[in-house]
């Protein structure tokens, strides 16, 4: 069952946040209020949707990417797997999986053929998911200082 937020109207370009875990209802609520709630004194909003399907459950790094539809819209999604950090706080997972290649077709490939090399993954808080969605979208940054 996919599920988005109400009071937007998505477009279909638009990177998904994935729950992965099959338990703690209140946490993905509570996830989704955070990552759709404004930031900044404009009100920018991250420009997601919210996907809540079974098929993704337990799912994580390149198999996660590679269970995405061939149409899938981005060359990132964030999941919701019931991480925390350090410091006690819920997280979110960014996968990114984007060609580093020059070749324009390997931009043609769809998630399935991703190779495992071309996927990384940075854990945020929640409400940074706006800022990274908005600046990844746009390509003001890339992943490229990767850690490898």
């Amino acid at each position: 069952m996919m599920t988005q937020t109400a009071d937007n109207d998505l477009s279909a370009h638009d990177p998904w946040v994935i729950r992965t875990i099959s338990d703690r209802e209140e946490l993905w609520d509570s996830l989704q209020k955070r990552i759709a709630a404004p930031v900044g004194p404009d009100g920018f909003l991250a420009n997601v949707r919210f996907v809540d399907d079974s098929k993704f459950y337990g799912l994580a790094d390149t198999a996660l990417v590679h269970a995405l539809p061939d149409n899938y819209p981005s060359g990132f999604c964030f999941i919701a797997d019931g991480s925390i950090s350090s410091d006690n706080e819920d997280i979110i997972t960014l996968l990114y999986f984007r060609p580093e290649s020059l070749d324009p077709a390997d931009y043609e490939r769809p998630p399935s053929a991703a190779p495992t090399d071309d996927v990384q993954s940075m854990h945020i808080l929640p409400q940074l998911v706006q800022e990274i969605e908005n600046n990844l979208t746009i390509s003001n940054i890339d992943m490229l200082a990767r850690q490898r």
